[in-house]
């Protein structure tokens, strides 16, 4: 029996847009909710959450381990996630760095125990 190749590093749906994406993609792609634009110093808040457009599982059997998200290449933080208990869904709050100031991009990355590691971006300007 092989392995499913689509299920192994980062997997990111075909289309940005919900209405091409198939089942798996909807159900999987973590979407990203945030500002467009922020003033450098300025705290803001970044949700991400799975299953938007389509509901995913939360069961023991099959459900979100964690949620992380990153500002370029830098990790912000990881929330690890509990089946039937926990939404999948994360909160993260930030503030906007001098040194980040420019066009950046949020990725987010969820990781569903039977279908691997997702990821979407979102770019983001920090004033």
């Amino acid at each position: 029996m092989s392995e499913n190749p689509l299920f192994r590093g980062l997997n990111r749906p075909g289309s940005l847009n919900p209405e091409d994406m198939n089942d798996l993609e909807k159900k999987h792609t973590p979407v990203i909710t945030a500002p467009d634009k922020v003033s450098r110093g300025e705290r803001f808040e970044v949700v991400v959450e799975t299953g938007v457009y389509m509901r995913h599982p939360n069961e023991y059997g099959h459900h979100f381990s964690w949620i992380e998200l990153y500002l370029d290449d830098v990790p912000v933080g990881r929330v690890y996630l509990q089946p039937v208990i926990a939404a999948p869904r994360a909160v993260f709050r930030l503030n906007a760095a001098e040194d980040y100031v420019g066009k950046r991009k949020l990725v987010a990355r969820a990781f569903c125990n039977l279908h691997g590691t997702w990821v979407s971006e979102k770019s983001i300007d920090i004033e």
